[in-house]
């Protein structure tokens, strides 16, 4: 019986491929979307359930002493005694600190890319990285390093490395460590991120405190230390006893924690886990209708065929067997396609969204059970919705010609046009706001590049590499200083009166630093080695209600105001501008240089060989300002290219749907629009009656997706202090986009339908 209907199944598919590509094509497009998608929210999801001690492992954070909203994950290395000394509780403690500025040698190649961690020897307790080689008791000692595979290779070419030396260096210290052992990368994700591993103890003199992690006897400890703490008035703080106040955030929540801001650790907004479930959802609600809507209409041309089975006396049972064969077809085809696609797009999905999603991780359990789900509730939903049709319906009604059309498909139609017109308002919103980030005003010169200086003994030697850099004939302006206002600024607290205090910006530099940051001066002079006083920005001023702050005392210093200077971002535009305070400096440890009007392609080889010149012994490396900029909008980036790929995935879904409606209403309606044609009706008057017929269910969406679209990115959007207006010319271009793709599905069909000969459409009744 199965050969027997697989063996019509086929010749139907064959007889209408036009249609069985579309089916297929619709249903592959959902499954690679699904089939990707949920494997990476399984991945996001389990990222550190691979370490053993997950449950009573928590990360150390404290609040802000700044007076900001948000928590710390930096806590003190004098933390560290504190709690071994005093709790119980503590079974072990793990710190864990960038060691910046190093290089690593193999014979005489250097590399200084490598993100090196240093860590206690406790690491291996408390976290289950698996090795390739080595041994977890003992590799982490002051004479030797961990590497990982990936660097192994990168350095060696082979994994078996374990007892090769490395020559590990910074400005002030030399070492030759052992290699102990190679980590291998795990299958499942983690919040740390790092390429070399060594002991606290290799390199003393850099270590002052970071991200710390706490093994407790058990998980339920935790709520009662962190009372004990902090009532204790003995507990040590960034701003002195008994003032900080600290919070335990649980392993496997460190990934979603956007507090943590170290380098080395890795962050994933919840809300995009949430956005991705629904992005999901809605890909398989477009898909699945998709399916369900052409499947149904394609076996509109069987009717007489079920027909005939019915009278010969079919059971339902065997109608049953049949879709299920029918779509079972379907379904298994499109998963194939889907698994060959997924598996080679996998390399585009991860570095698209920064991913580390592994082919194999798809032989998850977990991935496996929700692909079968999806697959069996669109496989049932099909074959119930056209059973139950088939078998209502009389054996006569099957036979003859019917006109009835498919009325459900109308409602979920609109449905999968307000997602797709939803998320083009959501995506345009995003493309506006995201180029507003990159061109809107900062208040100061975007164009900048900054070089450091090694180490801080040598910042005197800037002012040499100065002189010759700015003598170049595509340089603008250069100054030495001690930061800009995007990334390596200081935040400094100064208490004031009655238990106040406030947290300005500090920034420095020589006599050009405003000009090279074409900072705005509004009022006084600049300071400089003969006036030691200080510039202080607009928010300062308006913070403190300064009428005339010429010559007033810097709130909380005793530091003169000499000049005032424009608002200027600082930071990023998610916060808003805080109050700044601008010194003179004679010496600093960077370099700014404007290139603004120029490639910067074309003057980094000249300022490179400046450099060589001061410092051969050191690799030359730069920052760019903007590009410093974009990197703190790293999730919001990874939303507008979520956003952006579904609504454009979307819409080619909906377009299936549409094409689907329409050629049931022009297959039902064909012998009106002849019998109109008969009577008069230009091709252009039947393309406009069929048009209209969608054209009004496009409005609807529209009018349903619009304020729907406007609460989503309006809230979006809050998360920006500078950001844009939504103007009504974002949902003219986001409906007249979804629209103009439509008309051209549309156009598919009624064209056709307009042009063709009407004693053809009226015979063919």
């Amino acid at each position: 019986m199965i050969k027997h209907n697989l063996k019509l199944i086929l010749r139907s598919l064959w007889r209408k491929r036009i249609y069985s590509i579309i089916i297929l094509f619709s249903l592959t497009i959902g499954f690679v979307c699904s089939n990707i998608l949920i494997s990476f929210l399984v991945f996001e999801t389990n990222t550190d359930t691979f370490h053993t001690n997950r449950e009573k492992t928590f990360q150390v954070f404290s609040n802000d002493p700044f007076g900001g909203n948000d928590r710390i994950a930096f806590i003190p290395d004098y933390f560290f005694e504190y709690l071994t000394n005093n709790y119980a509780e503590v079974k072990d403690v793990c710190r864990i600190w960038d060691l910046e500025g190093f290089t690593i040698k193999k014979s005489n190649d250097p590399f200084d890319d490598f993100k090196i961690l240093s860590v206690d020897s406790s690491f291996f307790t408390l976290f289950d990285f698996p090795l390739l080689q080595g041994r977890k008791g003992l590799c982490l000692t002051s004479d030797k390093i961990v590497i990982t595979r990936d660097k192994a290779l990168t350095l060696f070419g082979h994994t078996d490395v374990v007892g090769n030396l490395l020559t590990v260096s910074s400005s002030d210290t030399t070492k030759e460590l052992i290699v102990s052992a190679v980590v291998d990368r795990p299958i499942e994700n983690s919040h740390l991120n790092f390429d070399m591993l060594v002991h606290h103890s290799t390199f003393s003199n850099k270590w002052r405190g970071g991200a710390t992690y706490v093994l407790l006897t058990s998980a339920d400890a935790q709520e009662p230390l962190v009372k004990k703490i902090n009532n204790d008035p003995r507990r040590p703080g960034l701003v002195g006893l008994g003032k900080t106040e600290y919070f335990f955030n649980p392993l496997t929540e460190s990934y979603f924690n956007t507090d943590n801001k170290m380098s080395y650790v890795k962050t994933r907004s919840p809300m995009f886990l949430t956005v991705g479930y629904i992005v999901c959802g809605l890909v398989l609600f477009i898909a699945s209708f998709n399916f369900i809507n052409l499947f149904l209409l394609s076996s509109e041309s069987r009717k007489k065929e079920i027909g005939i089975k019915k009278t010969l006396g079919v059971t339902r049972q065997g109608l049953f067997s049949f879709s299920i064969t029918e779509a079972g077809v379907y379904v298994f085809a499109g998963f194939l396609l889907a698994m060959i696609i997924t598996y080679y797009t996998i390399p585009v999905f991860n570095n698209v969204f920064e991913a580390n999603l592994l082919p194999e991780y798809f032989l998850n359990v977990k991935i496996i059970a929700s692909l079968c789900i999806v697959l069996f509730l669109i496989g049932s939903l099909v074959v119930i919705l056209s059973v139950s049709k088939q078998w209502s319906m009389k054996s006569i009604n099957l036979m003859t010609k019917d006109s009835s059309k498919v009325r459900f498909s109308r409602l979920l139609f609109t449905i999968q046009f307000v997602i797709s017109i939803t998320l083009a308002i959501c995506a345009v919103t995003i493309v506006q706001q995201m180029n507003h980030i990159e061109n809107a005003p900062l208040g100061f010169n975007r164009h900048i590049v900054q070089i450091d200086a090694p180490d801080k003994k040598y910042a005197h030697a800037l002012t040499v590499i100065k002189q010759k850099i700015v003598q170049l004939p595509d340089v603008n302006n250069v100054t030495i200083s001690n930061g800009n206002p995007i990334f390596g600024n200081s935040i400094v607290r100064y208490d004031l009166e009655h238990e106040q205090f406030y947290t300005p910006y500090l920034f420095g530099g020589d006599e050009d630093y405003l000009k090279t940051l074409d900072l705005k001066l509004v009022e006084g002079e600049l300071p400089s080695e003969m006036n030691n006083g200080k510039l202080v920005n607009q928010t300062l001023v308006r913070q403190f209600n300064l009428e005339k702050p010429i010559g007033e005392k810097v709130p909380g210093t005793k530091d003169v105001i000499v000049g005032v200077v424009e608002d200027f971002t600082c930071g990023s535009f998610k916060q808003e501008i805080p109050p700044s305070i601008i010194s003179f400096h004679k010496e600093g440890q960077a370099l700014l240089i404007d290139y603004s009007g120029i490639n910067l392609s074309k003057i980094l080889p000249q300022i490179q060989k400046e450099w060589e010149s001061a410092f051969p012994d050191y690799t030359f490396t730069y920052r760019v300002i903007q590009e410093q900029l974009m990197r703190k909008y790293k999730e919001d980036t990874f939303f507008y290219k979520i956003v952006i790929t579904f609504s454009v995935i979307s819409m080619v879904l909906s377009c299936f749907g549409l094409f689907a409606l329409s050629w049931a209403v022009v297959q039902s309606r064909s012998k009106e629009m002849g019998i109109r044609k008969v009577l008069g009706a230009t091709p252009l008057d039947i393309l406009n009656l069929l048009t209209l017929t969608f054209t009004t269910r496009i409005v609807l969406a529209f009018l349903i997706a619009a304020p729907v679209g406007y609460y989503l990115m309006n809230e979006w959007l809050t998360r920006f202090a500078n950001k844009i207006e939504l103007n009504v010319w974002i949902f003219f271009i986001a409906g007249l986009m979804v629209t103009f793709i439509a008309l051209i599905t549309l156009s598919l069909q009624t064209v056709r339908a307009a042009m063709t000969n009407p004693v053809d459409e009226i015979r063919s009744e």
